[in-house]
């Protein structure tokens, strides 16, 4: 009898567990929020067959009262401060229950079919762990489809180049399945079962940035592989900021600390030396990416050099305090040698991608 009573509640247990669980992380951003959750309860699945998880970083517009009022739908989970991106983000999957973890910026809406989309590219394979979203960018002209939430034919992708720094890109259109060692931090989805094997999803001691090309490499150290779900469309209300304040340069310093401790938890040391020396090289070139014209691509870039460097000797002060996770995740790697170099040097086998159109 009691066998029978442990099946029959193993039974109500896989009913209830939702096929995946979407966090939308907010932070005094209830103007974001709103349409957000809007597009995610306007999806092309059964809501009881996923969840909606609204994890508030201690926001000050009455964000998550607001949700509760407005969305009763949702799973609102409170924290009792801002713990960032990051550890944000940890605490909401702690809490999550599906199958599959979706993580979302709040500044986004998506197509109808983008959950589907999610799951669909990344359950295609046993060894598949992970993908991110088809990202359309203010920069992107399929970005005026926003208002109705259009399906783009274009795909887009974001990889990290051999210079370290992430590059936006325009995929053909017989692309297929693409792999990619970058996880876009704005839409990632995640077997739940990965997360846990991580050990954590995304490192609390970056705060916000660069998480998730940390989190693409060490899903790649693991032997899984991470793809683009290039029919999953997600709208992202970027924006820019290109002031010139003490916050700006911060922000800056941290983006590109954070690309260098990634690396360094994944390499081995001399592997590691050598992209410290491109990082430290190519970082300026990142000012191309982001739609700027001519001119201040080459202004921000020239102020990259004094952030980079300073970027670099706050990374030597902290590498003491990454050791203990780089050993752990050099110890359960599944990739031999220098996997990681090799990765960002070789040409993909598939199709070559194309640079987006952008205006100026």
């Amino acid at each position: 009898m009691a066998v029978a009573v442990e099946v029959q509640e193993a039974q109500a247990a896989r009913v209830v567990q939702p096929r995946a669980t979407v966090i939308v992380l907010g932070y005094h951003g209830w103007h974001y929020v709103e349409p957000c959750l809007e597009s995610l309860l306007d999806q092309d699945m059964a809501l009881d067959s996923y969840e909606i998880l609204y994890v508030d970083n201690k926001s000050l517009d009455a964000s998550a009262p607001r949700v509760r009022e407005r969305f009763p739908q949702v799973r609102v989970l409170e924290l009792d401060r801002n713990y960032g991106y990051a550890e944000g983000n940890n605490r909401g999957f702690a809490a999550a229950r599906g199958e599959y973890v979706v993580f979302l910026n709040e500044d986004t809406v998506v197509h109808h079919s983008w959950l589907t989309e999610l799951i669909a590219a990344v359950s295609a394979s046993p060894d598949i762990a992970a993908a991110h979203a088809n990202i359309i960018q203010p920069w992107y002209p399929e970005f005026e489809g926003i208002g109705e939430r259009s399906f783009s034919q274009t795909a887009y992708t974001s990889e990290v180049n051999r210079l370290g720094y992430v590059q936006y890109e325009k995929l053909p259109e017989d692309a297929g399945v693409v792999d990619t060692l970058f996880l876009h931090g704005v839409c990632i989805i995640l077997r739940h079962d990965v997360g846990k094997e991580l050990q954590y999803v995304f490192d609390s001691d970056f705060f916000a940035y660069a998480e998730d090309l940390d989190l693409g490499l060490r899903v790649r150290a693991l032997g899984y592989r991470s793809v683009v779900a290039s029919r999953a469309i997600v709208y992202h209300k970027h924006t820019l900021q290109t002031s010139a304040n003490w916050l700006t340069v911060v922000k800056t310093v941290r983006i590109i600390r954070n690309r260098y401790l990634a690396f360094f938890k994944v390499m081995a040391g001399w592997e590691f030396v050598v992209m410290a020396a491109v990082l430290t090289l190519g970082a300026p070139f990142n000012s191309s990416e982001f739609g700027l014209g001519r001119l201040r691509q080459v202004v921000y870039g020239l102020a990259l050099v004094p952030a980079t460097l300073a970027a670099l000797v706050t990374t030597l002060f902290h590498l003491p305090r990454y050791m203990e996770k780089r050993r752990w995740i050099r110890d359960h790697a599944k990739q031999p040698g220098a996997w990681c170099l090799r990765a960002l040097w070789r040409r993909r086998s598939g199709p070559k991608t194309e640079r987006p159109s952008r205006d100026g």
